[in-house]
């Protein structure tokens, strides 16, 4: 019964150190991705046309780029633009609160 039981137990700390290792190899990926988004959208303005909310935002970058807009209280709307464009977005209606900024995304 020991025996089986620490076969248990060393079964289980095989599988930690894989978990383990597998994260931290996918890690450095996930930074690469973001630092590579992290600069290419930004915000040129906010503001309201007839019944709607806009977002007016550039990408500097040469390939397309994927953002989300930040809406307090509501689910973020994630939007692309092209590479090197200059673009308005709807994120809401007039009655939704204000965006407070955008976030950079991997397409």
């Amino acid at each position: 019964m020991a025996t089986a039981a620490t076969a248990f137990v060393g079964s289980l700390a095989g599988f930690g150190g894989q978990a383990m290792a597998e994260s931290k190899s996918s890690a450095p990926r996930v930074s690469q991705v973001s630092s590579q988004a992290s600069n290419c959208v930004t915000v040129v303005r906010w503001y309201n046309k007839r019944f709607n909310r806009l977002v007016e935002v550039k990408n500097s970058c040469s390939h397309k780029a994927c953002f989300s807009v930040t809406v307090a209280a509501r689910r973020d709307p994630d939007f692309s633009i092209g590479k090197n464009k200059k673009e308005s977005f709807v994120y809401g209606g007039i009655a939704w609160t204000k965006g407070s900024g955008i976030k950079n995304k991997a397409c």
